[in-house]
């Protein structure tokens, strides 16, 4: 059999120390055509010790060169060796796996028992063997252990240690448990978790229970945040007896020790690190076995036999599937799975005594959607109603709960949200909604009966119908595959008449403004307004959206990231667009204070143009506590959404949001939309029996957002005449373009929003997400 083309993805330690060694002194199985990490100091040196092999800064320039035609004069890849940190596995299998690329990972199998079944999904669908480095599975101890587990009869208990000795429990990433996915249990503890059920479970493939979890952390001064001692205690109900596994693990043994004991019914098996011996009783009296792989002159090493499995699944795949390679390869998967559980019940346990809810839900048959215990709702309630927006209220209610001019909260909050926005010599004016600020912008712009304004068909109809009231022509534009308006087909729209292009940052994504400004720089005479109504704290190539073009209007309401329940506020660099919308709803002493008296609309200063926005004082007050609070806020989104993208990427049916790559984007993530593709959906499954089956699962703020929808289907815009006679009449022309909207249709009919928690207490909901996404969408496809 021709040599398998491995790649390494990791060079640390374990890769340095044992399967570097493993890979390169078997060139009958293994040839090393490349390698990747991103620090530099070890690409350095794995290039001096192996330097003719590539070595790339991460797995998207390795697969970019595994990809390039080179005619056959560079060897492609095969398989890929992964050790890295375990919270990089969720970046990095679910690409090698689509590549379709053979993988053996470093343990553990993955951080959730739902990943971990995504990811042999994956590997299922694009036919690649995926095998975790459980390398004392595959050992010569462990395979004489299982041959003489019968000559001891029926096991009642087995006792196992493993200790290691740490010098600094504060050092590397193993040192932070939301990197490792835990402490020392999930680290050396799944070995001796996966040895114990290799042992005990006797081919039943179940769930061991939990009856005793204590985690310790007795080093904190060395500042890692997880367990560096751990004391278990397993049941197995498939035993006749109940049989139990008492387990040790610790960072911080005096000495490294390895012991495992198991008793049965006519002896006992030892294993001391070193020898392994077993005494069992016969008809002749008591007999004794010894074994000690350090004198066995044929001994391999497990991490050289552990690489000789993976050689053999390998081969087993290209060859069609050899049964006894098949068999083994089978019975590993799903004790993968059975370990990634039994970890996870684990700390649960050391918890409360929620795991026995845990353990029924880790028995659940995969692809068993009957619920087997209620559900939760997990609704995110914004604003968090806290003890410092209540003071903030409190306060402003003694301070006044009306402010006629620019003074106090409104000043406040105003002169803040500049600076924020790197727009300190702009105009800022709050108002009483994102809708009427808007339309406030409109009037300031000069919006007149004729005029054509282009605004993206897909957006929330506000972006769009305050503008209906000064007699304009909406002109409709196509999405791109991220839901926000296409310059393209901004550029297609443009004729004479075009007074104004509006463009809404949907969902929290910046529109392309390199290519918007690109199409606009030829008419310098139309003006920009952004609707930034989702988009509070998002960049695009580094500055803020919102201060790309002549004004900018963001939403206070609602859910929004910053809220006062209701209000508004504006943004312009013309000091007339701020003059005008002073004039249009902010009436008497705030148009004496800033209007100049040689102004034209100076005149005008105490009635205005006869209309009030301003905003409340109280809903500013709530607003002004968000505002400060937004930079924490944008990176705790930014958290959580990079793991939404990162743990959902594996999911076939589910498109995640696509993010600009010649671009420098950083979206607000005021809601996570996926695109359900039904094409690649299992038979059955639509997108609301999908939604409906996460609500019943307790994600009641999973939403397809059928308000948010192609705006010239609306009447207020293809037939305005009937609720503005005043404005519009029967001959009113609107440019039917419906035929030429087949991305914003098509957005519409698969979109899938969840929220983006903001704070640091959103991990246990995100996590829920994710752990429910991946349950459902799992059990769809194995069905």
């Amino acid at each position: 059999m021709a040599p398998i083309k491995i790649a390494i993805v990791g060079l640390g330690t374990r890769t340095f120390k044992k399967a570097l060694g493993a890979i390169i002194n078997n060139p009958e199985h293994w040839q090393l055509v490349a390698a990747a990490d991103p620090v530099k100091s070890q690409r350095t040196l794995f290039e001096s010790r192996i330097p003719n092999v590539p070595v790339f800064h991460d797995v998207d320039q390795m697969l970019a060169w595994n990809n390039v035609d080179y005619q056959d004069i560079t060897p492609r890849i095969e398989a890929v060796y992964v050790a890295v940190p375990h919270h990089c596995y969720a970046d990095i299998i679910p690409q090698l796996l689509t590549a379709r690329l053979h993988i053996l990972k470093e343990k553990p199998a993955a951080t959730s028992a739902e990943e971990l079944l995504l990811y042999q999904h994956l590997a299922k669908t694009n036919s690649v063997i995926l095998s975790t480095a459980g390398q004392r599975r595959y050992g010569t101890v462990v395979k004489r252990m299982k041959h003489w587990l019968p000559l001891i009869g029926e096991v009642s208990s087995i006792e196992a240690i493993l200790k290691i000795c740490i010098t600094d429990l504060g050092e590397g990433w193993r040192a932070q448990s939301a990197l490792a996915g835990g402490g020392a249990m999930a680290d050396i503890g799944w070995h001796l978790v996966d040895t114990v059920i290799g042992l005990a479970d006797a081919g039943q493939q179940s769930t061991p229970g939990v009856v005793y979890s204590r985690l310790f952390h007795i080093r904190g001064a060395h500042g890692h945040d997880c367990e560096d001692s751990a004391e278990v205690i397993l049941e197995f109900p498939t035993q006749p007896n109940k049989m139990t596994a008492h387990l040790t693990v610790s960072r911080i043994g005096h000495k490294e020790t390895e012991d495992i004991i198991i008793t049965g019914e006519k002896g006992a098996m030892v294993f001391d690190g070193k020898q392994l011996g077993v005494y069992f009783e016969t008809t002749a009296g008591r007999e004794n076995l010894h074994y000690d792989s350090h004198q066995d002159a044929e001994h391999m090493s497990d991490v050289g036999i552990m690489f000789t499995r993976f050689y053999q699944q390998v081969h087993s795949v290209k060859a069609g599937g050899l049964p006894s390679v098949q068999a083994e390869y089978e019975t590993h998967r799903k004790q993968d799975i059975i370990v990634t559980r039994t970890l996870h019940a684990i700390y649960q346990h050391a918890k409360g005594p929620e795991v026995e809810q845990h353990q029924a839900l880790a028995d659940r048959p995969i692809g068993d959607l009957r619920i087997q215990e209620e559900f939760q709702n997990l609704a995110m309630g914004w604003p968090i109603i806290d003890e410092a927006i209540e003071a903030a209220v409190s306060t402003q209610l003694h301070e006044g709960i009306s402010i006629y001019g620019n003074g106090g909260v409104f000043q406040r909050f105003e002169s803040e949200f500049k600076m924020y926005h790197g727009a300190s010599s702009s105009h800022a004016l709050l108002h009483n909604s994102g809708t009427n600020a808007l339309q406030a912008m409109y009037y300031a712009a000069g919006f007149k009966p004729g005029d054509e304004v282009i605004f993206p068909v897909y957006t929330f109809h506000a972006t769009c119908s305050p503008a209906m009231h000064f007699g304009i022509k909406p002109v409709f534009c196509d999405a791109n595959e991220n839901g926000t308006i296409s310059a393209i087909a901004i550029a297609d729209a443009i004729t004479d008449k075009t007074k104004a292009v509006i463009v809404t940052h949907m969902w929290g994504i910046p529109c392309d403004m390199k290519a918007i400004n690109s199409v606009l720089k030829q008419r310098p005479d139309i003006l920009l307004f952004e609707d930034c109504s989702h988009g509070h704290g998002a960049k695009f190539n580094g500055q803020p959206v919102g201060t790309f073009g002549d004004g900018a209007v963001w939403s206070l309401q609602g859910q929004k990231i910053i809220s006062g329940g209701e209000g508004g506020i504006s943004l312009t660099k013309h000091a007339d667009f701020h003059y005008r919308q002073l004039i249009f709803g902010h009436y008497n002493k705030r148009c004496k204070f800033e209007i100049p008296m040689d102004h034209p609309l100076r005149e005008y200063a105490l009635t205005g143009a006869g209309l009030k926005n301003r905003a409340h004082p109280l809903a500013i007050a709530i607003a002004f506590n968000q505002l400060r609070q937004l930079p924490s806020f944008h990176t705790w989104k930014t958290r959580y959404a990079t793991q939404l993208l990162s743990k959902l990427s594996g999911i076939p049916f589910l498109a995640l949001p696509p993010l600009d790559s010649d671009n420098d984007i950083e979206p607000a993530w005021y809601a996570f939309t996926m695109r359900f593709k039904s094409p690649k959906a299992p038979s059955g499954l639509t997108r609301e029996v999908f939604v409906e089956q996460l609500h019943s699962r307790g994600l009641v703020d999973v939403d397809i957002p059928s308000s948010t929808g192609l705006l010239h289907l609306e009447p207020l815009f293809n037939k305005p005449q009937s609720v503005l006679p005043y404005i519009y009449n029967e001959n009113y022309d609107v440019r039917h373009q419906g035929s030429r909207f087949h991305e914003a249709q098509a957005f519409y009919n698969e979109a899938i929003k969840i929220p983006v928690y903001a704070t640091a207490d959103g991990q246990a909901a995100t996590d829920r997400y994710v752990k429910t996404i991946l349950e459902v969408a799992l059990a769809w496809m194995d069905k």
